[in-house]
């Protein structure tokens, strides 16, 4: 697991400051409200400073990647009952592919960096198990979709031309 020089899991408002989004006082006041209200961080940076749901969920997923680091699927072993907790369309539109079931039950899934907030909320809203999730690459995840859920009507021109419209749209 990547963790920070001082041995402990980076705070959501180090990154805020890391990504310009907060200062270093106005994390110091959102801390001592904290303390009063007992409110999530995120809950009172947005009360408090405006900072946007985007900003505050994309600290959240750098936290949660920094945490558990990147995934390598080529490594893991899949296992076929993992696969059919979910659909096609699921695994697409979420961009995440369940990996096995660790030994409590619980199903381990990898999602893609930028999917991994709507992959959670999937997952909680529509899924009996406990899932953990872990980061992977979104290029090896599409690859292993391919793999384990292949849609023939999607061709890499599609993905390329949805992928370009995003980042127009962004």
């Amino acid at each position: 697991m990547s963790q920070n020089p001082e041995n402990r899991p980076i705070r959501i408002g180090e990154i805020l400051v890391e990504q310009g989004v907060l200062n270093e006082q106005q994390v110091f006041e959102i801390v001592q409200s904290q303390k009063k209200l007992h409110l999530p961080f995120g809950v009172l940076a947005e009360r408090m400073f405006e900072v946007t749901l985007e900003s505050i969920e994309n600290a959240w997923i750098e936290q949660y990647h920094r945490f558990t680091g990147t995934i390598d699927l080529s490594e893991q072993t899949f296992d076929d009952r993992a696969l059919r907790m979910i659909n096609r369309r699921q695994a697409w539109q979420f961009e995440c592919l369940p990996i096995n079931f660790e030994p409590g039950g619980e199903l381990l899934m990898a999602a893609s960096r930028r999917r991994l907030a709507r992959a959670v909320t999937f997952a909680t809203n529509r899924l009996d198990k406990v899932v953990y999730f872990r980061v992977a690459e979104s290029d090896q995840i599409q690859a292993f979709l391919k793999k384990h859920y292949p849609m023939p009507e999607i061709s890499e021109e599609l993905l390329a031309k949805a992928r370009s419209v995003k980042k127009q749209a962004s």
